[in-house]
């Protein structure tokens, strides 16, 4: 006998674990289907765990300069194994809170892999059998996987992936992490700090090609510094056992490492879902989605990122309450996909909102722009982290915010203020009329705007 539900959502990463419980929360039954652990690909293999690691990456790099606070440590002695086993026991606890929360809000947990078979029934696999669940509507947050080079593939042994390398308790003496993105540079981050030596490929001309271009080349520089080796430009034509472990053919001559690490983008699964027998539309590889997530059959939903970029979690948090509200009736406020933070969690950390410099100008507008170093904020300077800037590009005539980009420390926290900024459509001079705190870092954010405007203070 199938078992019934209101809503029966197919994954538990960041988007599907968000829909199911504001789905509970708005009075529908709820099922999940999860084939790995609760918290899917961030919360176990990515987002929480390899900030937990980078985390270990700044303690020691604290430790390794504590003379600069008139601290002497001898015979430091850094335990990659023991860094890895941290971050795993930050995943299980995470997922662990999941699980609870599932069972808080009183949704049903099926462990396997689910198929449609209808756009109302779904199948489940599990290590107990098989079952059949029959649902009003369906959300589909399955998520994605790591992609690779044509004719490359990924063992987790001499070519890892993002997943792999977080459960590898044993670092390469040399690697060459391919792809600069955020995934990529957070990587070379960790592995620089524990003594492997790093090369960056990138086949664009800069690192974190997404954000603007002076925080790419602030980055860059300061990886540099670090002994990270960064190339730019770079085509990889094949990748091979040989040498150390590895060996690395691109258009600049061969290259070799113990190990490569494939950070070249991620690709939505969707395979075996079931979309193609009840017709659900795919674009460029991902799931067709309407304002309210809905797919092209109708009590069919999408979320995260098999929906389509930006992949990030908390893009596909807010995708999760969408579909949720919309199919418990309300009326949900569509996603401003302009208004979704990106974040890099490397040692500077780079963090940005809204418009580029140079996309602001692509579209058109006269802007201004402000820019604030960290080494004139007194906080900063206190904290012994004076890499980086802030910088705010705002409409010249309206004086509208179209974008906040920052290189430095906790830029990924400082970020919000213009998140939140943009949100109420809050211009340049009104967030120079609120009084922030000092000593902060969040003080960069309001110099940075008063530099736009020509009334800088600090600088």
């Amino acid at each position: 006998m199938a078992k019934t539900f209101d809503v029966v959502v197919m994954g538990s990463g960041p988007g599907g674990y968000v829909a199911a419980i504001r789905a509970s929360q708005l009075g529908l039954s709820v099922a999940a289907i999860e084939d790995d652990r609760p918290g899917g690909v961030c919360l176990n293999w990515g987002c929480i765990p390899t900030k937990a690691l980078l985390r270990n990456a700044e303690v020691l790099g604290l430790v390794e300069h504590a003379d600069r606070f008139g601290i002497k440590v001898d015979n430091v002695r850094a335990d990659y194994a023991e860094a890895i086993k941290r971050s795993r026991g930050v995943a299980d606890r995470m997922a662990k809170g999941v699980e609870f929360l599932f069972k808080k809000n009183k949704i049903t947990l099926f462990p396997g892999t689910g198929t449609l078979r209808s756009k109302s029934t779904v199948e489940v696999k599990g290590a107990a059998g098989t079952e059949t669940l029959e649902a009003k509507a369906v959300i589909l947050a399955t998520g994605s996987q790591p992609k690779s080079l044509p004719g490359v593939t990924i063992d987790e042994k001499l070519v890892v992936s993002s997943n792999g390398a977080v459960r590898n308790e044993t670092k390469p003496a040399s690697l060459i992490v391919i792809g600069a993105g955020a995934v990529g540079m957070e990587f070379a981050d960790v592995y620089a700090a524990y003594g492997t030596t790093v090369t960056v490929l990138e086949a664009l001309d800069r690192v974190l090609p997404v954000e603007d271009a002076e925080a790419s080349a602030l980055v860059a520089r300061l990886f540099g510094r670090r002994g990270i080796t960064i190339k730019t430009g770079v085509k990889v034509s094949a990748v091979k056992p040989g040498g150390p472990g590895v060996i690395v053919e691109t258009d600049g001559g061969r290259l070799e490492a113990a190990q490569v690490l494939m950070a070249v983008g991620r690709a939505a699964r969707t395979a075996g879902v079931g979309l193609e027998a009840v017709g659900v539309q795919l674009e460029r590889g991902f799931v067709k989605i309407s304002p309210t997530m809905e797919t092209s059959v109708k009590g069919v939903y999408a979320v995260g990122d098999m929906a389509g970029a930006p992949l990030l979690a908390h893009k596909a948090m807010a995708e999760g309450v969408i579909a949720a509200e919309a199919i418990a009736g309300r009326n949900p406020r569509p996603l401003d996909y302009t208004n979704v933070p990106s974040c890099t969690y490397c040692r500077p950390q780079v963090a940005s909102i809204g418009l580029t410099e140079a996309k602001a100008k692509e579209n058109g507008r006269e802007v201004m722009v402000g820019k604030f170093p960290f080494t004139a904020s007194g906080k900063a300077v206190a904290l012994g982290e004076t890499d980086g800037f802030v910088k705010v590009v705002a409409d010249k005539a309206t004086g509208e915010l179209l974008g906040a980009h920052i290189v430095g420390p906790e830029a990924t926290e400082v970020i919000h203020e213009f998140a939140v900024g943009r949100t109420l459509e809050a211009t340049v001079e009104e967030i120079m009329h609120t009084i922030h705190a000092h000593p902060t870092l969040s003080e960069a954010a309001l110099e940075a705007t008063l530099a736009a405007l020509g009334q800088a203070i600090h600088i």
